[in-house]
C-alpha cells in the first residue's frame, strides 16, 4: 500500500509490497548498503508556465498529492517488482 509523504518524516517506513520495516542506507568507509528504494508518485495534472513574457510557455506534469512507494531490498530484487519499477511512467505499464 503506498504511503503518504509525511510517513517518511516520522520514520518507521515499511515495504509497500511485503510490509517489512526498512532502514536507511548504511554508509561505511569502504562503501554502502542500500536499505530501501523509494518512488515518489501520485496524481498529476498538466500545468503551463512562462519564465518571462517573451518566452514560449512550458508545459509540464504537476504532482498534486505526493505518495511514496517503498520497496525493501528483498522485494526489489524480485524480477517482477524490478520490471514494474523500470516501467514506471510507461503508458503500457
Amino acid at each position: 500500500m503506498p504511503q503518504q509523504a509525511s510517513a517518511a518524516e516520522g520514520g518507521g517506513l515499511r515495504c509497500s509490497r511485503c510490509g517489512a520495516a526498512v532502514v536507511g542506507t548504511l554508509h561505511t568507509r569502504a562503501g554502502y548498503t542500500v536499505g530501501f528504494y523509494l518512488l515518489h508518485t501520485g496524481p498529476t495534472d498538466e500545468a503551463t508556465m512562462r519564465r518571462r513574457d517573451d518566452e514560449a510557455p512550458i508545459t509540464y506534469r504537476r504532482l498534486l498529492e505526493a505518495v511514496e512507494v517503498v520497496s525493501c531490498v528483498g522485494c526489489f530484487a524480485r524480477p517482477d517488482v524490478r520490471r514494474l519499477w523500470l516501467a514506471f511512467g510507461d503508458e503500457a505499464a
